[in-house]
């Protein structure tokens, strides 16, 4: 079982799925299915304080691998150990190599997990056995879970849909949203609304849910582009909760203009 472990002081929106996928696509193409592994996502201080712990080198690294083979004594699955990654020190990499932080994140997962089963690059022959399987794996969650985007309409509606359950996976606020959504609807149903009306209502409920996504995909935006807290960060996502705030403002004077008078009317 891979378990992820994220610093959420300083992460608080990774994607964990993504992290799931590389990880167990890694670990199919190296027959370890029946394995137990967990990879943390940590901070350059904390890994800097490992580095210097385990390999007396006092700075950060882009990740680290602690192999295990502990086996558990109820189910008998080998607990393979722990990889570290650092990821402030990813994204510049990522940055410095042109091309996405998501790539150099499954980079460093499969790096750790290849040293977790005994692969290393201490000499050149091991290197290149190592990388040309590294490679390999990489090009198969390129495949599977970096998906370069389809021109098809069914691929182009699957990603979206993929999109849509992953916002409700990680957004509290969007089940709010959704439960607020079906009360609506049903009262609609219940005092049986004209054309018009359910046009407002349905545009409110699309406004208010849309403009939600594009809140959560701005703070993972800004996550990714900007590793440390600032004014800047501060006020993309403050302006950001604003918009739903409004949105949802908006929503609630349309269901009042739309529903008050009918609720008056049952008295």
């Amino acid at each position: 079982m891979v378990t992820i472990r994220v610093n959420t002081r300083l992460f608080p929106h990774s994607d964990e799925d993504f992290l799931y996928r590389a990880a167990h696509i890694t670990l199919d193409a190296l027959g370890g299915k029946d394995v137990g592994m967990t990879i943390s996502l940590e901070g350059n201080d904390q890994i800097q304080k490992l580095n210097r712990q385990f390999r007396n080198i006092d700075e950060p690294t882009d990740v680290l691998s602690f192999s295990s083979g502990d086996i558990d004594p109820e189910t008998g699955e080998i607990y393979l150990g722990d990889v570290v990654i650092a990821v402030p020190k990813v994204r510049k990499q990522a940055r410095q190599a042109g091309h996405r932080f998501s790539e150099e994140l499954a980079l460093m997962v499969v790096h750790g997990i290849l040293h977790l089963h005994g692969y290393d690059h201490d000499t050149k022959k091991a290197e290149q056995e190592m990388f040309s399987l590294q490679n390999e794996i990489l090009s198969k969650i390129r495949i599977s879970a970096l998906p370069v985007k389809s021109e098809s309409i069914i691929s182009s509606f699957k990603y979206a849909v993929m999109g849509i359950l992953s916002a409700f996976r990680s957004e509290r606020n969007m089940w709010i949203h959704l439960a607020a959504a079906i009360l609506v609807l049903i009262c609609g149903f219940i005092f049986r609304i004209s054309h018009l009306e359910w046009g407002l209502v349905i545009f409110s409920i699309a406004l208010v849910i849309t403009t939600e996504m594009v809140n959560t995909t701005m703070e993972y935006l800004v996550n990714v582009i900007k590793e440390e807290r600032s004014e800047s960060v501060r006020r993309i996502k403050d302006i950001s909760a604003a918009a739903v705030l409004i949105a949802a403002l908006a929503a609630v004077t349309i269901g009042g203009i739309v529903f008050l008078p009918k609720f008056l009317g049952l008295r």
